[in-house]
């Protein structure tokens, strides 16, 4: 693993400690590889590329992690949750129907739009999400 990624693996070990959640080895292997992987996962995919770490620590772990705001659930329209590291509080998404690269991106309009329709809206708004999907720049060349 490089540098950053060592840094990234640290401080998401943290977040869980300082959460009251216990790090076991196993874990750490998990949050290790969604650190490698850089971009979507799947938690199938998770556990196919860790054979000696249960399906359910696996599942549990994707869990905490989505719990704790370190990582986001991705909406596309399969038969599979994808995941992905988040960087931020809250943001949204691009995700190229090409290559299915996934960037972050932060749309202060967008929010402040939702805050001000809140009222027309019949019940409580508790969360929302947007994937905007797009062929990327890599893909277009």
């Amino acid at each position: 693993m490089v540098q950053d990624q060592v840094v990234l693996v640290n401080s998401i070990v943290d977040l869980i400690v300082g959460s009251g959640n216990s790090v076991t080895n196993s874990r750490r292997r998990i949050i290790a590889e969604i650190v490698r992987k850089n971009g979507l996962f799947t938690s199938e995919e998770i556990t196919k590329d860790l054979p000696n770490i249960g399906r359910a620590t696996v599942y549990r772990t994707i869990k905490l992690l989505y719990e704790l705001g370190r990582i986001c659930r991705i909406n596309i329209v399969d038969d599979h949750s994808y995941y992905a590291l988040s960087s931020s509080d809250h943001h949204h998404h691009t995700v190229c129907t090409e290559c299915n690269k996934i960037e972050e991106i932060n749309i202060s309009a967008l929010e402040k739009s939702i805050r001000k329709h809140e009222k027309d809206i019949s019940g409580e708004l508790v969360s929302h999400n947007l994937e905007l999907y797009i062929i990327c720049q890599d893909c277009i060349k």
